[in-house]
């Protein structure tokens, strides 16, 4: 199953000096999320939206990575920006006209211009000295400004990689935990196979099960590690009622994770290999 992210517009109007939250991003865009097969429309909840790189208190255009994760960690990625702008601002119409620049007056060739006429001339060419300074000026902050843009943008860029990059290590340690968890079992039940001691066994699945409610916590946003701990779970309690049958409970549970750790692994690269290519690396 493929996820698509659909918006009618790529870009949102982000008001100056105030937060917006996920759900007015969402309204903005009016964004759903797809499964491409057949068009079906799925739950917004495992949006992750990354707004960090969007400085609220200063004008500008800001990336923003919004990634969607299905119940079986298929996602989807899209960038969008947003426009930090001042609604207070003065709009072009409310400003004063602007007198245009009188033109200089000629006499016709059997007349001298006066000195007063020169003077007047003079001021003119100025006039348009200062203008030309003016806009030499503003183009150049615009350069500049622009220049900063590109090095927020790229910085924003970096920091999102990063961000998802954090979130893989993440979910990569919690599988490391749920694995050693995996080992700790099979490591009870061969105790329990050498010295048949109940007692000992109840003890080591109680806290196998302990450490597995805790992981379970600390995996909240991901249905599909989720769904694995669970089973560990579940397979704990069916071998505290029926010891003698803990290595057959014991082989299924591994049968069924085995699948699930190549889902995993093909969704961590292709999850690396799209965010490097989004961001042009």
């Amino acid at each position: 199953m493929t996820l698509q992210i659909n918006t009618r517009v790529d870009s949102i109007t982000w008001p100056l000096n105030q937060n917006l939250t996920n759900q007015e991003i969402i309204s903005q865009l009016e964004l759903t999320v797809t499964v491409t097969e057949n068009g079906q429309l799925i739950s917004n909840d495992n949006l992750s939206i990354n707004k960090k790189a969007v400085n609220r208190s200063e004008a500008g255009v800001y990336p923003i990575i919004i990634t969607a994760i299905g119940s079986n960690n298929e996602y989807a990625t899209k960038k969008i920006q947003a426009w930090v702008t001042d609604k207070n601002n003065v709009s072009s119409n409310d400003r004063p006209p602007v007198r245009p620049t009188p033109a200089p007056q000629y006499k016709t060739p059997a007349q001298t211009p006066s000195p007063k006429k020169k003077s007047k001339k003079k001021g003119v060419y100025i006039v348009l000295g200062v203008l030309v300074l003016l806009i030499a000026i503003i183009f150049g902050i615009s350069a500049c400004q622009a220049h900063n843009d590109t090095v927020q943008n790229e910085q924003a860029q970096s920091n999102a990689l990063n961000n998802t990059n954090s979130k893989l290590d993440n979910l990569s340690e919690q599988n490391k935990q749920l694995m050693q968890q995996n080992k700790e079992l099979q490591n009870a039940i061969n105790n329990y196979k050498q010295d048949q001691n109940k007692e000992e066994l109840q003890n080591q699945l109680d806290q196998i099960k302990n450490e597995n409610q805790q992981l379970k916590n600390n995996a909240a946003n991901n249905q599909a590690l989720q769904n694995q701990i669970d089973q560990l779970g579940s397979t704990i309690d069916q071998i505290k009622q029926n010891p003698n049958q803990a290595d057959s409970l014991l082989n299924q549970m591994k049968n069924n994770q085995n699948e699930f750790m190549q889902n995993l692994n093909a969704t961590f690269q292709k999850l690396v290999s799209d965010f490097q290519q989004l961001i042009g690396k």
